[in-house]
């Protein structure tokens, strides 16, 4: 919650409300009731997370808390159901140890807040279902099997690239409990399964029947490309600095710190400079000593459970591996959690019954180590958020950008630059007519019709513009391409206003053009600059 207001909205975070607002519109949508239904956000990116914010905005207004609050909660929420599921799979004291764990995992609670993969669901759907479905079997009950299987249909439907731990699940049970399933599964549990994934994954379905297999036609390719990255990424994940300089900003790079308002962030700078602003957390070693120790834990009553663990993930991360243009983000590597902090726990639980009487102390100590280490860095974020604010398309520079483009009245606000669009929309409501510029800016030189549109957009003198200064363009010199088009066609670009981040740091800018001939005298508003 501390973090949430210092950290901009990254576009790729609200890019499920797309279809929410006024013009607004999902990738695949059906009419029901004489109205428009959207499905699918993109081909592998489903609705469920905006069916959800539907509901939310008919009680709040778009914030930044309204899009991070909710997310946060459903981490909550999955930290509870994650505790429930190992209770059952394992023992208290593990069950315990691996909750502990994941209520202060960095990478869990940076990439849950700030859902931008998105993942919150995944995690959620996920862990609802192998929940469900093992209580099922231990109970005999047919309700949580079905409940087990609309979570991972709805997982399905909320992004396609669940089927990488859901596969992976799936194989890790056909392996480790073959014969278990074989009496468990029954024709009335088979139907039953069935229906009620299918109809979680309904809107998932019918996309890919009626353009058939879009989904995994456009997405489902694999490469060694990146191969490298995509390993390192891993432990980067686990210790819980994979986001530094990507999510939150260096020292190095803010001339003007940004300065504590709250006690909150009093303390947390004060705790930094005692614990010396540390980057990693000790999971990965608790991690890799849990690997070391499987051969005796397979030769244990842990055997079945860590087996299922352990070929669950190496399916899971296989397929990140070998996805072509996926696998190589944080919010990818994400997904296989939480499940290795359940290895380190059924690590620690043995080795503390190898301790007798001192067993109880050794886990609750190693608990303290672990969580304790998870703290400070969890804090070293905050204190860079403090004092740096967001990197790149993190920055706080949007929620200005928001409040400023509504200022010019504008008849069209032309986006030329990536990491404006989503997250602008969904702070204004939609209210502002937004569109997407850049396109006819990603090649030297543009097609005939690609300049008819650059035509069509400089010659509105209602028009305005929006990019990245030149030192934060994301799509290479599409600041110079639209400058030099716009003089080919005689126009002059005319400066409005630059906007900055709470740390006196240019960010955006904001520009019109005009006939090289024009009255500059005539022109409203005046030219000024926005500084926080």
């Amino acid at each position: 919650m501390a973090i949430i207001p210092h950290i901009g909205i990254q576009t790729d975070e609200a890019i499920f409300s797309s279809p929410l607002f006024p013009g607004g519109s999902g990738w695949f949508e059906i009419s029901m009731l004489k109205k428009k239904v959207p499905f699918m956000v993109m081909t592998y990116l489903g609705t469920v997370k905006t069916g959800l914010y539907w509901l939310l905005l008919h009680f709040w207004t778009p914030s930044v808390y309204l899009l991070r609050v909710p997310v946060l909660l459903l981490g909550l929420l999955t930290i509870l159901i994650f505790y429930f599921f190992a209770l059952r799979a394992t023992a208290p004291s593990t069950a315990l140890f691996a909750t502990a764990l994941l209520a202060t995992d960095t990478s869990y609670l940076l990439t849950t807040a700030m859902d931008w993969g998105p993942v919150a669901i995944q995690h959620l759907c996920h862990v609802a279902g192998l929940f469900l479905i093992l209580k099922s079997y231990q109970t005999k009950r047919l309700a949580p099997l079905a409940g087990g299987c609309f979570a991972l249909g709805i997982g399905l439907w909320d992004k396609a690239l669940f089927l990488w731990m859901l596969s992976g699940a799936g194989f890790a049970c056909l392996i480790v409990f073959f014969t278990e399933i074989k009496r468990f599964l029954t024709p009335r549990r088979i139907i039953t399964a069935g229906f009620f994934f299918l109809l979680g994954a309904l809107p998932f379905v019918i996309y890919n029947i009626r353009r058939p297999l879009e989904t995994f036609r456009g997405n489902a390719s694999f490469s060694r490309d990146d191969l490298s990255n995509k390993i390192h990424l891993l432990p980067y994940t686990m210790n819980g600095s994979v986001l530094f300089g990507y999510l939150v900003d260096e020292d190095w790079a803010v001339k003007t710190p940004g300065q504590p308002r709250t006690a909150v962030e009093r303390a947390s700078l004060a705790l930094a400079q005692l614990s010396g602003e540390r980057r990693e957390n000790l999971y990965w070693y608790a991690f890799a000593a849990s690997l070391l120790l499987t051969p005796l834990l397979l030769a244990t009553s842990w055997r079945r459970p860590v087996l299922f663990l352990l070929l669950m993930m190496a399916a899971a991360w296989a397929q990140m591996l070998a996805t072509k243009g996926a696998g190589g983000g944080a919010h990818h590597s994400i997904l296989l959690w939480p499940y290795p902090l359940l290895l380190v726990g059924i690590a620690a639980s043995w080795v503390a019954s190898k301790l007798g009487r001192y067993g109880t102390p050794f886990q609750l100590a190693l608990a303290v180590v672990l969580c304790g280490s998870a703290l400070v860095v969890n804090n070293n974020y905050l204190r860079q958020a403090i004092r740096d604010g967001g990197a790149a398309s993190w920055s706080n520079a949007n929620f200005t950008l928001a409040s400023e483009l509504g200022r010019f009245h504008a008849s069209k606000i032309y986006l030329i630059d990536w990491g404006m669009f989503d997250n602008t929309r969904f702070l204004t409501s939609g209210r502002l007519p937004l569109l997407l510029g850049s396109d006819p800016l990603m090649r030297p030189e543009p097609t005939p019709d690609e300049m008819r549109f650059v035509k069509f957009m400089v010659e509105d003198p209602k028009a305005i513009f929006a990019g990245n200064t030149d030192t934060k363009q994301v799509f290479p010199e599409v600041n110079q391409r639209i400058k030099a088009l716009a003089a080919r066609l005689g126009y002059e670009r005319e400066h409005l206003e630059t906007v900055y981040d709470y740390h006196g740091r240019p960010f955006y800018e904001i520009f019109r053009f005009h006939p090289k001939a024009a009255d500059r005298t005539a022109i409203s508003p005046p030219n000024r600059s926005l500084k926080r």
